[in-house]
């Protein structure tokens, strides 16, 4: 049985770093503000967290975006190139 092997944080390039620092640090502002808007909400039942939750949706969007974009980035790098030669000609 083949094994894989595990790439470790040093064997990634830096872009795939710095993808991965942001999408980590966008996670825990999204977690950390999450667990503040519920302990608010059980406290404080009468205080106003629609502008907070609206904030949480708006970073869940950005990162999705980031996401989205790193694929497609990743996607193009990894797609072979077609050269000139191999289209028909018109």
């Amino acid at each position: 049985m083949a094994t894989r092997r595990r790439r470790s944080i040093l064997d990634r390039s830096t872009g795939d770093i710095l993808v991965l620092m942001v999408a980590g640090t966008v996670c825990f502002t999204v977690v950390a503000t999450g667990a503040t808007v519920v302990v608010i909400e059980m406290l404080h039942p009468e205080h106003d967290t629609s502008g907070a939750v609206r904030q949480i949706t708006g970073i869940i969007n950005t990162l999705i975006g980031l996401l989205a974009g790193f694929l497609a980035g990743r996607t193009d790098v990894m797609m072979p190139k077609k050269s000139d030669e191999t289209r028909p000609p018109t």
